[in-house]
This record gives C-alpha cells, structure tokens and sequence, in this order.
C-alpha cells in the first residue's frame, strides 16, 4: 500500500459524494474541461483521483484549477490550498455574505411570506442576530481559540435532549433554543482540534439537522432551513459521517420537492445514496428511499414513487436498528410514505390500508406525524365527503395538540375535496380560529 503523504482530503471527497459522483464521473469531467480549454490529457484517471482524496498525491495545478471550475467552489473550500496559500488567503467578507442572506429573506421577492419583524424574532430570539456570521464558516480560528478543552459529550447531551423535546414542546422556542445551541456549537467547533473535533462536528451536526427540521416542516420557513442544512452538511464533512450527510440531503431535498422543483431534487437524493454505501445503516437507505418515492409523487411519477417504496421496504428488512439520531423514521412511517404513494397513483384502497396501518403505529414520538395521515386518509375517501370531513376534523383536532406546520399544510391541500358543502365552511372556520389562536400565542 502507497504511503500517506498527505493529510486525507476530505472536503474534496465530501463535494464528490454530494453531488453522486463517482470516481469515474468527476475524472471524465476533468477531462472534458481540459479539453475544451485545448490542455492535453496527460494520463489522469479515477485512480488518480482517489488518491488525491486519501493524502497519498497532491493535485497538480493544472487539475486544481479544473476541480474549482466544475465543482463551483474556491480551492480553499476544496482543501486544495496548501498551508503556506491559506495563509495569504484574503478575509472572508462576513459581511457581504450576510446582506446577501438578509436580502435573501426579506427582498420583495422571497416568496416565504416573512416580514422584517419576523425574521428579527427568527434570528434574534436572545439577540442572537449579531451572532449569524459564524454561520458562514466552519474553519478553525486560531484568533478564537482557548486553552480549554471542549467537550462534545456535553454539546451532544443537549442535543438529545432537544430532539427528544421536539415531539413534545411549542416549535418557536424549541427552533429558538436549537439555532442558539448550534450557533454555540459553530463557535466550539472553530476553536477545537485534535480528536474533538469530529466528535464535535458530528454533535453539530445532528444540532443543525434539528434546527432546519424546525424550520422547514414546523415552521414553514425554507430559506432559514436551507441554510442550517448547509451548516449540517459542513459539519457532516468535518466528521466524516456519511450517515448524517446522507440524512442532512434527504431532508434538503423536501425543500424544493415541496416546491415543485423535482429536477432540483433528485439529484440530491442520488448524492445522499452514494454516501450510504460507506457503512451506513440499511434504515437510513430505506429512508432515504421514502424520501424519493415522495419527490416523484409530487412529481406525479406513480410508477418510480411505487418502486422507490418497494426499495425501502427491502432495505428496512435488513436492518431495524436505526441511528440515534434517526428518530423520524420506523416501520409505521414507511406506511405514511407508502400511503402517499399509493394516492399518487389513484390506488385508494391500497392508500386506506398502508395508512391505516401508519396511524396504528404512530406512538408518543411520531404524534406530530398524525395530521399528515389524517389528510390523507381524507383524501383516500374523498369520494365519501362525510368520511372525507371526519377524517380533516380529526387532522385538525390532531394539529390542536401536536402543531405541525406542514400537517396544516396537507389539510388545506385537501381541503378543496369539501367544495362549498357545509362541511368545507366548519372545516374554514376551524382552520381559521386555529391560526387565530396561534398568531396570538407569545413569540408565534
């Protein structure tokens, strides 16, 4: 075996595995950008490759240049920098990127609906808006650094107990109380080295994961999402835990597969499974498998939708023991998706069984997961508006005790199998007064 001779350049690997590449793939794309700049292909393949990604060569210039042209990113984001580079490297400029960020949520043209008040008590809650920058950026900061030891264990334990909250607490404060730990963690993060480190990284991780969940599916905030998903997938590098890379693209592709933007979304799908095949329990692959299905029935592809659950089902046969971490997903879960598969495809007996069976197996920790079966239950005997109208007052009582943006979301996907019946105006005037209520709840 070659001798290491450099540190293994995982950052390089990491923007490899996100976009599903393999070895093979992002060679041919090297040469082609060689080609078309008229530079003679002097002997590079996938080999060679590899071996720039675990620190036994170094690429040469004249690939470096290359790698940031079609990955889309800096060298120093790359770990193609050598020491004696970083250390000429410019500033970042912090603050820059964060007008970008601010004009991103609160420009005429952002789409989520957020006033400037709403995105202070977003991000400030405690007057944590001055502290966004750290946001930006992972590297460790010698400037920042003390001598005292970190202790990730500690960092994880409120992690854990954050996650365990989520099922069971108000998702404002929670959101608020989570952006704050993972801001700490930031910081931490930049300071550590040594072992730590990834053990920190990885606890950071799982903390950004939680916060964009947060924002995205009980808040119904993407933009704040997308860029805790981009903290978590960092962090996820820094750790080198695929586990949680492959969790954190799953999750990030509900984003724009709730947008309609399929295209978008598939390929971060494809990226998540390739970081599977390295040790990763068959529960996250199976999971992950539910997430495409549900991309490709809001894509209103039935057939791939069917097929992505019959790859799920298989791979949770294979192993049942989820990571920690992986408390979202479990056999009745599998039924939610396969329900909403079946919907997609007009099976509606088939839809009545998988999600009987979900709403049976829901327990204390999937309680929030009860209004989106609800829904769809309504929608798989829309063609009984009694049945129909039970089932969305149910989803609603449901969303009463265990408030979830995107269950409220579902229902009033549905809501349009009521029309004009006496049913559908019971049903407005409920939805109404429950956003009431809420609207007037301290820090909604």
């Amino acid at each position: 075996m070659a001798e290491r001779r450099y540190p293994p350049n995982r950052r390089l690997a990491w923007e490899r595995l996100q976009r599903g590449w393999s070895y093979e793939e992002i060679t041919e794309r090297i040469r082609s950008e060689m080609t078309r700049a008229g530079e003679t292909d002097t002997g590079l393949n996938a080999n060679t490759v590899r071996r720039w990604e675990i620190g036994e060569r170094w690429p040469d210039p004249r690939y470096r240049k290359h790698l940031v042209a079609i990955l889309g990113k800096p060298a120093s984001d790359l770990g193609l920098l050598t020491p004696d580079e970083l250390a000429v490297r410019p500033e970042a400029e912090t603050l820059h990127e964060f007008r970008r960020l601010w004009d991103m949520l609160t420009g005429d043209d952002n789409g989520n609906g957020w006033d400037r008040a709403s995105v202070l008590r977003a991000f400030v809650g405690a007057s944590m808006l001055p502290l966004v920058a750290p946001l930006l950026s992972l590297d460790p900061d010698a400037a920042h650094a003390d001598s005292k030891t970190v202790d990730p264990d500690a960092y994880r334990l409120i992690v854990r107990c954050q996650r365990e909250l989520y099922w069971t607490s108000p998702a404002r404060p929670l959101y608020e109380a989570a952006y704050a730990h993972t801001q700490l963690g930031i910081g931490l993060l930049r300071a550590a080295t040594g072992t730590n480190r990834a053990s920190l990284a990885s606890a950071l991780a799982e903390s950004a994961l939680l916060t964009a969940r947060l924002a995205f599916f009980d808040l119904s905030q993407p933009a704040i999402a997308e860029r805790c998903y981009d903290v978590a997938l960092a962090a996820t590098r820094e750790a080198g835990d695929h586990a949680l890379a492959a969790a954190v693209l799953g999750h990030t592709a509900f984003i724009p597969a709730f947008g309609h933007d399929p295209a978008s979304a598939r390929p971060l799908i494809d990226a998540a499974i390739q970081h599977t095949w390295h040790g990763v329990s068959p529960m996250v692959r199976s999971w992950l498998h539910c997430v495409a299905s549900e991309v490709e029935a809001r894509a209103g592809a039935a057939a791939a939708s069917r097929r992505h659950i019959d790859l799920a089902a298989g791979a949770i046969d294979g192993d049942s023991t989820p990571p920690e971490w992986l408390d979202f997903y479990d056999n009745g879960r599998l039924h939610s998706f396969a329900g909403y598969a079946a919907l997609a495809s007009g099976d509606h007996r088939e839809a009545t069984g998988q999600l009987d069976q979900a709403l049976v197996g829901l327990t204390g920790t999937s309680a929030k997961q009860r209004s989106v079966v609800l829904a769809d239950l309504a929608t798989a005997n829309g063609s009984d508006g009694d049945q129909a109208a039970d089932y969305l007052n149910q989803a609603v009582d449901a969303l009463h005790t265990d408030w979830y943006g995107t269950g409220l979301d579902r229902v009033r996907a549905v809501r349009p199998l009521l029309g004009d019946s006496r049913h559908g105006a019971q049903l407005d005037e409920r939805i109404a007064a429950l956003t009431a209520g809420r609207a007037a709840l301290p820090g909604s």
